[in-house]
């Protein structure tokens, strides 16, 4: 509250709510053990609610960071996307998240190649992974990976289907399956519910296969 008392008036006015509104959420939090509230007096936090304090903001700072400065959304968006990430996370959820920051942070600060070619990837959504039933007949794509399980996993990687192969989209059967496909110089038919299930990188015009 930058150094003024919190009262209830106050927090009605920083937060553009009502006193009734205040009162309530004042009030679930004494129960909580997270506030001490004198009766028209004002609001402090309890040992529990400093803890509880620190670890929502420790979050929000990393989340607004991560956001920033490794996916590179402004910074009202970052805040917002902070704000509902940090109330709902577990603790394992934290420490992972964290790791994960960190371990960019660090790429960030060494110049990391891969981390810049991260970068120029996340900046350009046309080169993000995107199901085979997505492309337009004429498109050409190269695997990036399998999301199905068991048999048809299997049948799928026997056909070719695996990550590096560059695949194009023929076309669209009269009836709207199956689905038309060429890789490796040879036909491939794929019901739609099997090509979804194949995600690609869309290959741009004069872009090299060892591009991937």
């Amino acid at each position: 509250m930058h150094g003024d008392e919190a009262t209830v008036t106050l927090l009605s006015e920083r937060l553009d709510v009502t006193k009734g509104t205040v009162v309530s959420a004042i009030k679930k939090l004494v129960e909580a053990d997270m506030l001490d509230h004198e009766r028209y007096g004002s609001v402090a936090l309890t040992e529990k609610g400093r803890e509880q304090a620190l670890n929502i903001y420790r979050r929000h700072a990393h989340l607004s960071f991560l956001f920033t400065e490794i996916l590179g959304f402004d910074k009202e968006k970052a805040q917002n996307l902070a704000c509902i990430m940090e109330h709902e996370m577990d603790s394992e959820t934290d420490g992972r998240l964290f790791a994960l920051t960190d371990y960019f942070c660090q790429a960030l600060r060494e110049g990391a190649a891969w981390f810049k070619e991260l970068r120029v990837e996340m900046d350009d959504p046309s080169r993000l992974p995107t199901p085979l039933v997505a492309l337009k007949p004429g498109m050409k794509g190269i695997v990036n990976r399998v999301t199905s399980n068991g048999l048809l996993r299997k049948r799928l990687m026997e056909m070719g289907l695996v990550p590096g192969t560059e695949i194009t989209f023929l076309k669209t059967s009269p009836l709207g399956d199956p689905l038309e496909f060429e890789i490796g110089g040879r036909n491939l038919a794929l019901r739609r519910s099997e090509a979804a299930t194949v995600w690609v990188r869309r290959k741009k015009e004069n872009e090299s296969h060892d591009a991937t």
